[in-house]
């Protein structure tokens, strides 16, 4: 098994743990590849281990699109990150037997249109995002070809499953949890009463054009791309990458959620029924 190891740059923690586990892992006759390997080939690895945050993982997708990623934390959130320093050496011994599942999500592919000319392409895991400067924009929204209404707002955003409990939650949008298949289309602060969110098909074409002459900007997951002028047409759609997240057994979504988030209607409440294992239907075992 190899595995490509990635830790955040300006970290010192991280580099340190990194040289660690890279330690560990060759005692157990795993292959430890550092990120200057791969860089110069980017297929070598089977799985990539990063020690960092979210963003860091995000980063490392765009990098080594498909490649199967085990987070750990050592930002804040840590939400993909689940993995807490303290437990690698058990979450990694579970890698190295095999014992774990590859949960696979979709991605967005987004594309910019101005009249003929397609002016940038991108694709994203979180999501992509129509963005206002300082004053309201008008958005026009399309679903497969049918015109759906007008917000005036901040703009709007398209998200995944993944990237529901990012821009879209906080945008008050909905948690889309894991093998639902379809995106979240959120408005953001729409200067209306109507502030419903759509949840289209994984396989929708979804068409947006700015309606006013005021700043726009595309945001790709959090990177500006281009700035927007009135007229154009942004389209987004299912990507053709996925992404990979390895989980382990232990690893539990809605805990997660509850925790990370300080999702807790009552904090000491405690379940009455006993956590089961997730099944490995619907995901791949390597």
């Amino acid at each position: 098994m190899s595995i490509g190891i990635i830790a955040a740059h300006g970290k010192p923690e991280a580099a340190e743990l990194a040289e660690q586990i890279a330690g560990w892992l060759s005692e157990r006759g795993a292959a430890a590849l550092d990120e200057s390997t791969l860089q110069r080939d980017p297929s070598a690895a089977s799985v990539l281990v990063t020690i960092g945050g979210d963003g860091l993982i995000m980063r490392m997708a765009h990098a080594y699109p498909d490649v199967p990623i085990l987070g750990i934390n050592v930002g804040r959130v840590g939400f993909l990150a689940m993995i807490e320093r303290e437990e690698w050496q058990p979450a990694l011994q579970r890698l190295v037997d095999g014992d774990y599942r590859v949960q696979e999500s979709p991605t967005l592919a987004a594309s910019v249109w101005r009249g003929a000319q397609q002016l940038a392409d991108g694709w994203a895991i979180n999501d992509v995002v129509i963005r206002a400067g300082f004053q309201m924009i008008d958005v026009e929204l399309y679903i497969d070809g049918q015109f759906v209404n007008t917000y005036p707002g901040d703009g709007m955003i398209v998200a995944t499953p993944q990237g529901s409990t990012a821009y879209c939650m906080a945008a008050g949008g909905p948690v889309l949890s894991a093998g639902v298949r379809g995106f979240a289309v959120t408005p953001i602060c729409p200067h209306s009463p109507i502030r419903t969110t759509l949840v289209v098909s994984e396989e929708a074409l979804i068409e947006q054009v700015v309606a006013s002459e005021r700043e726009a900007r595309l945001i790709i997951d959090g990177v500006p791309h281009l700035d927007l002028r009135a007229g154009d047409l942004v389209q987004v759609r299912r990507g053709s990458h996925r992404f990979r997240l390895v989980l382990l057994p232990e690893m539990n979504f809605y805990e997660a959620f509850r925790s990370k988030f300080n999702f807790q209607i009552r904090p000491d409440a405690r379940p009455t029924r006993p956590a089961r294992r997730p099944p490995a239907q619907g995901a791949s075992r390597r």
